[in-house]
């Protein structure tokens, strides 16, 4: 293959040359758990079936999966494999299955995910960073049924200077468009679940307050209230964050207020912000392939 499934246009074979996320061809999986972390409507009492894939097309310095995402802690797994793992977590239980960070796998699951669907039949959870070709996605079109985007920046030249990840914004609002446009507006079940839907996480970082809003305000402006919206308060310092004295430290509580009390003036149909305790280390998923088993 020459894989072009996001917007870096590697056109690496995955094989013998890697992209920019360095991920394999097949699937390589970091960890498997119930996750009940994730906003209420998807982790439930049980939890959210999560499937961490190793690897990431941004290279976000303060990421707080970054064993996983950067340094690429997984295992290979067979296709047939992986459909045994998604069986696991049904047994268990799940509400949901969750995919986080998917992206550089998008085109095995485009392939398996009709046969996922059909055996579990559990909502699928599309757990991304929006930094995501509107071809691909397009592919997902009746395969998925949450989207949980990561609209992190407003500014380009942040999204550059912490994630690589060059015209961030147009290439995020018009992946959120298409997954909207996928699925429409949220929907609930009578257990107060998730049974459909766009959920737009955000992570404030510290001292880019005004970046946050400008994302907040764009979000009401493009999508009103066809979707909801996560504001997330537990940035702590991680991985390559203390090269960045900006970034070397926690949002502050003068900030946390300020930007809380915008969101709750832009009055979104639906929605959660993270009380600022949730800024702990502890609720970061302890990654470890042997959970696979």
């Amino acid at each position: 293959m020459k894989c072009n499934l996001c917007p870096h246009n590697c056109s690496a074979d995955r094989i013998n040359s890697f992209g920019v996320c360095q991920a394999p061809a097949d699937f390589k999986i970091a960890h498997i758990q119930l996750h009940k972390w994730e906003e209420p409507c998807i982790s439930g009492a049980i939890g959210s079936g999560a499937i961490f894939f190793s690897h990431c097309n941004l290279k976000c310095v303060y990421c707080q999966n970054y064993q996983i995402s950067q340094l690429g802690q997984g295992k290979i797994v067979s296709e047939n494999d992986f459909i045994d793992l998604c069986l696991k977590l049904k047994k268990q239980g799940a509400h949901n299955l969750n995919f986080v960070t998917p992206t550089p796998y998008s085109h095995l699951l485009i392939k398996l995910l009709p046969e996922i669907k059909a055996k579990t039949k559990l909502p699928i959870v599309w757990n991304s960073n929006a930094y995501e070709k509107v071809e691909t996605l397009k592919q997902l079109n009746g395969l998925v049924d949450i989207y949980l985007p990561d609209f992190k920046y407003y500014n380009n030249e942040l999204a550059i200077r912490y994630s690589k990840a060059p015209n961030y914004l147009k290439t995020a609002l018009n992946a959120i468009t298409e997954m909207v446009n996928q699925i429409g507006e949220v929907k609930l079940g009578s257990n107060g679940l998730i049974k459909k839907g766009v959920i737009i996480r955000h992570l404030i970082l510290p001292d880019q307050i005004e970046d946050s809003k400008r994302i907040l305000k764009s979000i009401k402006e493009n999508f009103g209230d066809k979707v909801w919206v996560s504001l997330m308060s537990q940035y702590y310092p991680m991985y390559l964050a203390d090269q960045y004295p900006e970034l070397n430290k926690k949002i502050s509580s003068v900030e946390y207020n300020e930007i809380k009390k915008y969101y709750e003036d832009l009055k979104f149909a639906g929605g959660y912000f993270q009380e600022l305790e949730s800024a702990d280390k502890n609720y970061t998923p302890k990654f470890d392939a042997n959970s696979l088993l």
